[in-house]
């Protein structure tokens, strides 16, 4: 699934699609609210730091669900995350998304990947 987000509005309706595509395969509900905190967390970054638009991207791959987020305008997060003092106002949501993922990375495109697996290894 690919959707275009230039705004808030069309940020809501893709990761309602995207929520809809991943409980219709029979993804866990945990998986399906990280998987919407992930997206809403690098789209909303995009949005806000970049100024560009952003481009979602979310497949079903074997064990995991996999994320691409791609930026029109250069946007790149740091590449290791921290927690925040517990009285800052911003600097929590990367430290969120590297807390439910299994990985995050660039693609060769510039984009951000992450991957949340999807049952728990045994």
């Amino acid at each position: 699934m690919i959707f275009e987000v230039e705004n808030y509005a069309a940020m809501r309706e893709a990761l309602e699609k995207l929520c809809y595509y991943l409980a219709e395969n029979d993804v866990p509900s945990e998986r399906v609210f990280d998987s919407k905190l992930v997206a809403s967390e690098l789209v909303g970054n995009v949005l806000r730091h970049s100024g560009g638009v952003a481009k979602l991207c979310g497949e079903i791959t074997e064990e995991f669900i996999e994320l691409v987020i791609l930026s029109s305008m250069p946007f790149l997060p740091p590449k290791a995350s921290a927690r925040a003092d517990v009285f800052a106002e911003h600097g929590r949501g990367l430290f969120l998304v590297d807390s439910v993922c299994e990985e995050r990375s660039l693609t060769d495109e510039g984009g951000i990947k992450v991957r949340i697996r999807i049952r728990e290894s045994k």
